[in-house]
């Protein structure tokens, strides 16, 4: 009788090592997907937070946009980020955001002021 729960207590051990074995790399990878997809998003918007930032300090100051990016860089680096191309890549993006932004608002200001001119 004994020789049987040794028996069972291997095969219960084999069956847990088992699907641990199964089971830790799925959890693994699941694990890394979501935490890589929350700290891009995180990442991103740091960067957009940062280009606004930038954007409001500099604008008048700097017409090719140098001392903005430096900012941005500059602050992300201060949180802990890494900045590479993918991170540029971000900045290139928010930038383009706030430039699109400001030329829907000029045209509507031109809107504005030559609908009432009329």
């Amino acid at each position: 009788m004994n020789n049987l729960y040794e028996i069972i207590g291997k095969l219960l051990a084999a069956f847990a090592v088992g699907l641990l074995a199964y089971l830790v790399p799925k959890a693994k990878a699941w694990l890394q997907a979501n935490t890589d997809a929350a700290t891009q998003e995180n990442i991103r918007k740091l960067v957009q937070s940062f280009a606004r930032a930038a954007e409001q300090l500099y604008h008048d100051q700097d017409p090719d946009g140098q001392k903005r990016q430096q900012f941005v860089q500059e602050q992300l680096r201060a949180m802990g980020v890494v900045v590479t191309e993918a991170v540029i890549s971000m900045i290139e993006g928010a930038v383009w955001e706030i430039n699109t932004e400001n030329r829907k608002a000029l045209v509507q200001t031109k809107e504005t002021v030559s609908g009432g001119a009329e």
